[in-house]
Formats: C-alpha cells, structure tokens, sequence
C-alpha cells in the first residue's frame, strides 16, 4: 500500500494498527530491501554507515524536496504580469504592502515529510523536486513578530 503512494494514516485505518507500527515497519521494509539488493547485485554485505560515508564523499546531502505547485500555463503569465507590474515600484509602494512570518503547524502525525539526497545547488532539479496539493489540511497558523 505504502509503495502504490497510500500515506502512512491511510494504511494505518485500513490494516488496523497505530500509524508508529505502520512507519516502523515500512522503515524496517525499506532497510532491508535496500540491503538486500545490494547484497544481490554486489555480492557483498552493506552496512548504513557504509552508505552514508559513499554519500558524504559523493557530495550528497539529505534534504528537504523543493516544493512547487503545478502551474499551468496561464497561472504561469498571470504571476508574470503581476511581477511585471509591480517592478519598478519604490519603497513608498512596497511600504503599503503587509508582509508576514508564517509557521505551518501539523495537528496531524503524518506531514508526509520526505528527503532527497542531492548535492549542493541541485534544489531545483525536477528530480528533486515534488508538486504540492493546494488541497487544506487542518493545520494552525502561527504569525510571529
């Protein structure tokens, strides 16, 4: 269910178990079957640090996906005219502008957080790049000062 896209909650309401037994064993899963490829295609036994280091010498850094939303192409010249118009405004126009801090607060136990491994200035690789749902959560906003 996991690997057909399901989030954690989904499989968790369907097979009847806590949503911490379901990411554990999807975890667990997951380890394994990495391992276990490897051992089969090397012929040789992996450990989790012998990953990493690879990883580390090959410049890869675990990070959080670029989000972007799936813009079709009139939402993409609409943003652009509104750039387009607002461009030479001075600081008197952009005064009367409110900007605001914002937090995003999960009430939630699944964000569907993930990470990628890239290297440093690859953020906005399509391959690690992920297109986020408009759809609302329930969530909190928090405005700081």
């Amino acid at each position: 269910m996991k690997t057909a896209g399901w989030s954690t909650s989904r499989v968790a309401g369907k097979v009847d178990r806590l949503e911490r037994a379901v990411r554990n064993c999807w975890e667990q899963w997951t380890r394994e079957v990495t391992r276990s490829t490897i051992r089969a295609d090397r012929g040789v036994a992996i450990v989790p640090q012998t990953i990493y280091r690879h990883l580390a010498e090959a410049n890869l850094k675990s990070k959080r996906p670029f989000r972007a939303l799936p813009l079709k192409p009139e939402h993409r010249q609409l943003r652009l005219q509104c750039c387009q118009a607002r461009s030479m405004w001075n600081v008197t126009d952009w005064q009367k502008v409110v900007f605001s801090e914002e937090s995003r607060f999960v009430l939630g136990t699944d964000d569907n957080r993930v990470r990628v491994w890239r290297c440093p200035g690859d953020r906005f690789n399509s391959s690690h790049t992920v297109l986020r749902h408009t759809v609302r959560t329930a969530s909190v906003m928090v405005r700081g000062q």
